[in-house]
């Protein structure tokens, strides 16, 4: 048995055990999500002691000192603390800014080592007191020893006005090394259409991967689309037409929601986009700017033909979470008879969801989400909002799609993931292809109010409540500890466990 002191307090962890399920055993408070290595929620600095993990983990973490307390087991005393983003960043420095108009600044960014990045890739900045912001990159590897983004000035903007328009060139910054699969990679030489969709300052990322294909030789049609309100959104017009003029196989077209000019087009930049390229089945499609652009456009593109796979998505963070829209979608959303007709009207829905969850409780990187759920209660409550959605009838009382996952920590690759299962249960009930794209954009459609880089609570009318994890109760009935197997008699303290749905007696939960 180890020692583990975190964050001043010490708790106790036994054989067999890992860090994290030791921590929460005993009431400790720390993030985590999906309990198998996947999401980094829970990582903690190591200060002193040694750990075993039971899977590999990325080696800088190692380098650093820092562990993975969902699959890490004890090996002697620990020291924990909270994970130290400076041991993990690179230092940088704000070499130069320009006013580029619109209120977007180019600013230059020189890391004190050297970088592999591409243009549409990201960045997260972050200043001496620990302000951080996720920033897409415009500029192309070997252009210069210092890479470029694109900032929209915001008044109310912390972070943007500061670099905007208060730090001073040679400004020290720290930098997490830039990722994400939103680029230009030579996997797409072959491609016949890349289609862009910007708003804001997300056209310079664009421009600059526009830019990257057009320097590799890319001979397929390059279709770049910037959406903003007013025309001095535009803010990168005169540049993009200039290199449209320069390359037959680049075209460029604007789009206003909100101001009449004669060089643009009038309305929403996905009413343009998609009325001009109906069907994206072999397409690359590009995306970067506002969320709610993000999320119809990667609806659109798959209805269009479009594989997920080839949808390469940046949108942009806000400096706090938003609602969710989960609510608006559903509203939105019309009934499919033809899809419902080939679901057999509810049968074949079942017997897909049955070939999924099926596929999902043997999955060691879903299954720890559903642990003591039974599947058979996940397929019925799936069942009905979907036939919700497609029949039209209104049966389902359950929760919409950010509420049901609020407290799930998911990534953009853990979505696709869940996502590659679900088309191999469509596959194996031969689905035709029209109706698994529709199925899957619905999914798409949602990805916003699932993917997320930390659980949150629960929004109810409008508001976010806090996001529960253990309490301590006193039961009117005797029951069985889940960690010795003891028995708890009523009226005795417990721990329970909210997210996990474990119950610990006072000596396991050290109450």
């Amino acid at each position: 048995m180890a020692t583990i002191t975190y964050l001043g307090d010490r708790y106790e962890a036994r054989d067999g055990e890992t860090v994290l399920e030791a921590l929460l055993r005993q009431g400790a408070r720390m993030p985590f999500s999906c309990r198998k290595g996947s999401c980094h929620t829970c990582i903690l600095k190591c200060d002193a002691g040694d750990v075993e993990h039971s899977r590999a983990i990325d080696p800088e973490l190692v380098h650093e000192h820092h562990i993975l307390p969902c699959v890490a087991q004890a090996r002697s005393d620990l020291a924990l603390d909270l994970p130290d983003p400076s041991r993990l960043s690179i230092p940088a420095e704000l070499v130069s800014r320009r006013d580029l108009g619109g209120g977007v600044f180019e600013l230059g960014i020189a890391p004190m080592k050297e970088l592999d990045y591409h243009a549409g890739q990201h960045a997260q900045l972050t200043r001496e007191d620990g302000l951080s912001r996720p920033y897409s990159l415009t500029s192309l590897p070997g252009y210069d020893y210092f890479f470029t983004v694109h900032v929209q000035r915001y008044d109310d903007g912390a972070m943007s006005r500061w670099l905007c328009l208060e730090a001073p060139i040679g400004q020290a910054l720290n930098m997490l090394p830039p990722r994400g699969d939103c680029h230009y990679s030579s996997a797409l030489m072959g491609s016949p259409l890349l289609l862009l969709l910007a708003t804001g300052s997300g056209a310079g990322a664009l421009a600059g991967i526009a830019q990257q294909a057009l320097d590799a030789g890319h001979a397929g049609e390059i279709a770049l689309y910037h959406g903003a309100r007013e025309r001095a959104g535009l803010y990168l017009h005169d540049s993009l037409l200039a290199l449209a003029a320069r390359h037959p196989n680049f075209r460029y077209v604007a789009c206003l929601s909100r101001e009449a000019s004669p060089d643009a087009r009038a309305g929403r930049i996905t009413q343009a986009a998609f009325d001009d390229h109906p069907d994206l089945a072999d397409a690359q499609v590009f995306l970067c700017g506002s969320p709610a652009m993000v999320d119809e456009a990667r609806y659109r593109a798959m209805l269009a033909g479009a594989s997920s796979a080839h949808i390469h998505a940046d949108p942009f963070d806000a400096a706090s979470p938003g609602l969710p829209r989960d609510a608006q979608k559903v509203d939105a959303l019309s009934a499919d008879p033809e899809l419902w007709a080939a679901l057999e009207r509810g049968p074949k829905l079942r017997a897909v969801l049955e070939s999924f969850y099926a596929r999902v409780y043997r999955d060691e990187r879903l299954l720890p989400y559903f642990q003591g759920v039974p599947m058979t209660r996940v397929i019925d409550k799936q069942y009905e909002f979907l036939a919700m959605v497609w029949s039209g009838e209104t049966s389902y009382l359950g929760l919409n799609p950010f509420n049901s996952h609020h407290w799930m920590v998911i990534s953009d690759d853990l979505f696709d993931h869940r996502e590659r299962l679900f088309a191999q249960a469509m596959a194996e009930h031969a689905l035709p292809a029209w109706a698994t794209r529709r199925i899957q954009a619905l999914h798409e459609l949602f990805r916003s109010d699932i993917v997320k880089p930390q659980a949150r609570g629960m929004v109810i009318d409008g508001i976010e409540h806090p996001f529960h994890t253990h309490q301590v109760e006193h039961l009117d009935i005797d029951t069985v500890c889940d960690g010795c197997g003891n028995e708890i008699p009523a009226g005795a303290p417990s721990r329970y466990h909210h997210r996990v749905g474990t119950l610990h007696c006072a000596d396991c939960a050290s109450i």
